[in-house]
């Protein structure tokens, strides 16, 4: 059994994540911490798991009863959390972006020793998305040519953590990690170079939306969009030199059903694939890679790269000039 302690206590957190982890099987949640001062919504959040309430984030990382941490905090406190629960000797999944900067990756990867630490990057480990993995290696649409991805939905502003700049807000570090992922791990690279238009809506401090091209040699580029003031839009296409695999909604929720179309000269097909938790997979791979000690489908080398990208895509956007990688 993998003991997780829960450092946030959203209602995001609260009713969607963490029972995914809790009902997963060998996985309990078992403490769960609030900011000091708070502990009346950490008792409550822990009530839910029979687990036990903290009075601040400190106090869940002294807990001998914790083996790994579920680091749920604005962006801007993720490095530093994680760096404590290792210290702590606890394995960490961290919310993404796990940084802003590829920097802060590495200061994590030197701290991480013998622990297990990974992005949470759930979609990755949805049935549909490793469908997807298997029909792009198969060479069903031949050789990957062109990636599009976009990921954007209306998001309030009023008591939103995402418009905040001095907490790492913005639409790039926030749906715009899952648009740029989506090239990184179908090219398998890091791009060459990249260039980015970004966009604040209503005098916004931070953006709150992006475009961006990745070029990643040899004529194999990405196109993305992503946004917190549009949408709904949540897709993306592989297009091959022989055929494409389009995905209809890529960051599915647990109860919606998944479509992959794949056309080639051959034809035109659909395969739907059953609804299912992404965050139940995630913690069951999370917690497979700490028994096992191998390393996690999303690496710290992943993280590394998508974070060097999101500095080059703020970079370019500042600068109005393709940034090189």
């Amino acid at each position: 059994m993998l003991r997780w302690g829960v450092l946030g206590s959203t209602a995001f957190i609260s009713t969607r994540v963490a029972p995914a982890v809790h009902r997963t099987p060998d996985n309990a949640v078992v403490a769960v911490a609030a900011r000091p001062g708070r502990l009346a919504a950490s008792e409550r959040f822990a009530a839910e798991f029979g687990a036990r309430a903290h009075d601040g984030f400190e106090a869940l990382l002294a807990d001998d009863g914790v083996d790994a941490v579920y680091v749920a905090l604005p962006n801007s406190e993720h490095v530093p959390w994680t760096l404590r629960a290792l210290a702590a000797g606890k394995h960490v999944l961290c919310e993404k972006p796990l940084a802003l900067s590829s920097a802060d990756v590495s200061r994590v990867a030197d701290a991480a020793g013998g622990l297990t630490v990974m992005e949470a990057y759930m979609y990755r480990f949805h049935p549909q998305q490793r469908r997807v993995v298997e029909l792009l290696a198969s060479g069903v649409i031949g050789e990957l040519r062109v990636v599009r991805a976009s990921f954007a939905g209306l998001m309030d502003p009023v008591g939103n953590i995402r418009y905040l700049p001095e907490l790492g807000g913005g639409a790039t570090w926030d749906v715009g990690c899952y648009a740029f992922d989506v090239p990184l791990w179908a090219f398998g690279q890091a791009p060459e170079r990249v260039s980015a238009r970004l966009y604040s809506k209503d005098g916004a401090q931070v953006d709150t939306s992006g475009v961006a091209t990745l070029d990643f040699g040899d004529g194999r580029m990405a196109q993305i969009d992503y946004g917190f003031d549009y949408g709904p839009c949540a897709r993306y296409e592989l297009q091959g030199t022989h055929g494409s695999i389009s995905v209809r909604n890529a960051w599915t929720g647990p109860d919606e059903e998944c479509l992959i179309t794949v056309v080639t000269d051959q034809g035109r097909r659909e395969e739907v694939v059953a609804p299912a938790d992404a965050y139940e997979h995630q913690a069951a791979a999370f917690a497979e890679a700490v028994r096992t000690g191998r390393p996690p489908l999303v690496s710290l080398a992943d993280s590394e790269r998508t974070a060097r990208v999101g500095e080059a895509l703020v970079e370019a956007a500042r600068t109005g000039a393709d940034v090189s990688l």
